[in-house]
């Protein structure tokens, strides 16, 4: 069989813009090329802000993982600020966090994964499904096909449990700097109860039964799209009067070796996307280059200690002894459905420990410092917010994202990241799985694309900054 090449654009059913080049060569896939098309700017539209801004603005990065970023801003002006944050506070803050986690995962599950597996019915927004390599009978295909409406009603009814204490979903207005501007009223806990026992009760009677199913026909998906096994997590759910406490621990996973992760050891590599470093700009700054020879993707590589390094549920349930498996498709498919009943969970739990009272609010109005680096994990993993502030004014907000890390094109040194890895070595026996296939594996990651290319200018329809 002669060199293929192959052009996979868009891939559909994720978030963002994301275009995949193949190279095919007796019928492995010997080349992976992945590249983000969308940029909107976040960081740029930061500068000159009130710092407080950060909370409501980075939020609108997206609208399926909105409340990670306005969490992860409250953590950065809790330390620019110095808060004091109380229990009851941080209870609410992850029943909100969790809440969009429960969503998310939900929705990808169902949304976006279960159509590469199960013959959905032919109407809108099914039409022209590719069902090759479909292997449930029609009895199951049937069963889970319904069981797409029950996700929908289960995702609502996370969206309706982050509004309780979030004020709206998405982009929710209550998870601020200092604690949570929303009561814990006896009748708002209450309703979560109701709502976590629906979703809970969804999770195990579908989600974690379909998941089961779906890995027991598709078992060979346990060794396709396989990645080194190098792992990094910043840990989940806050807790301490200065968020010191994480409950899922975090870490940095090489070699069956687990260490604490060093924000000094991260770093950003621009060899393969459209930028280029220019002296006239300053040390360290960068500025669009989409001629660039070689570069194919605005997304810029993000390293640790040199490396590439996958993150999302696998990382999380793999460092804290929840999941003990491989490094496959099917491996991050489990992961996150098990990571997602893991979390209705904890949400009941934390529900029945809070107070009833008044918002658990304490913000301080001096700042204590002039900048500051915030992490957390996001649903499809590692994220970092850090600031450099001026009179209260940003000079410099950076944000790298979980996609960032998961879909990092090759490094100065040719090494690919962790999307490109699974991708490559793939064995594609036909042409009718040339997308099936890969798209089942880049879908695996939850792909984000939301925040990670070019900003243009709309006067001149001219690239103007990119601030990273």
């Amino acid at each position: 069989m002669s060199l293929q090449k192959i052009l996979f654009s868009p891939v559909t059913r994720l978030s963002g813009l994301l275009s995949v080049e193949l190279e095919i060569d007796n019928g492995y896939i010997t080349e992976a090329n992945v590249s983000s098309t969308m940029y909107r700017g976040y960081e740029y539209i930061m500068r000159g802000r009130h710092v407080t801004d950060a909370v409501y603005l980075t939020q609108r990065i997206c609208g399926i993982c909105s409340t990670v970023h306005g969490a992860v801003a409250s953590y950065l002006l809790d330390e620019l600020y110095d808060n004091d944050i109380q229990e009851n506070a941080q209870y609410l803050r992850n029943i909100i966090l969790a809440a969009d986690f429960l969503q998310n995962h939900i929705r990808h599950f169902y949304f976006f994964g279960l159509p590469d597996f199960v013959v959905m019915p032919d109407r809108p927004p099914f039409l022209k499904q590719n069902c090759f390599d479909c292997r449930l009978d029609e009895n199951d295909n049937r069963r889970l096909a319904g069981h797409y409406i029950e996700a929908v009603k289960a995702s609502e009814k996370s969206h309706q449990l982050l509004a309780l204490f979030g004020g709206k979903a998405p982009h929710q207005h209550s998870f601020l700097h200092g604690g949570v501007a929303v009561a814990p009223t006896v009748d708002k806990i209450t309703q979560a109860l109701a709502l976590i026992g629906d979703i809970r009760e969804f999770v195990q009677r579908y989600m974690l039964v379909d998941t089961e199913l779906i890995s027991h026909f598709y078992q060979d998906y346990f060794h396709i799209g396989e990645t080194p096994g190098c792992f990094l997590s910043f840990g989940l759910f806050r807790f301490g009067t200065k968020n010191e406490q994480v409950l899922w621990k975090g870490g940095v996973l090489e070699n069956n070796c687990l260490t604490e992760p060093r924000l000094d050891l991260i770093q950003e590599d621009i060899a393969r996307a459209w930028f280029e470093r220019a002296k006239w700009l300053g040390e360290g700054e960068i500025h669009p280059a989409p001629h660039k020879p070689g570069a194919y993707t605005w997304t810029k590589g993000v390293l640790y200690r040199g490396r590439h390094f996958e993150g999302g549920p696998l990382a999380r349930m793999g460092m804290n002894g929840y999941y003990q498996g491989g490094t496959s498709t099917m491996d991050r498919i489990v992961a996150r459905s098990l990571e997602t009943f893991l979390i209705t969970e904890l949400v009941e739990k934390w529900l029945k420990r809070l107070q009833p009272g008044e918002p658990p609010l304490k913000q301080k109005t001096e700042l204590a410092k002039n900048k500051g680096i915030a992490v957390t994990d996001a649903m499809r993993g590692a994220l970092l917010h850090s600031a450099y502030i001026k009179e209260a004014e940003v000079e410099k907000y950076d944000i790298i994202t979980p996609t960032a890390w998961n879909f990092s094109p090759k490094d100065h040194a040719g090494h690919r990241g962790p999307v490109e890895t699974a991708l490559v070595g793939t064995s594609i026996p036909s042409a009718e799985l040339k997308y099936v296939i890969p798209g089942r594996i880049i879908r695996s990651f939850d792909p984000c694309l939301s925040c990670a290319t070019h900003l243009f200018d709309r006067r001149t329809n001219t690239i103007e900054e990119v601030i990273y």
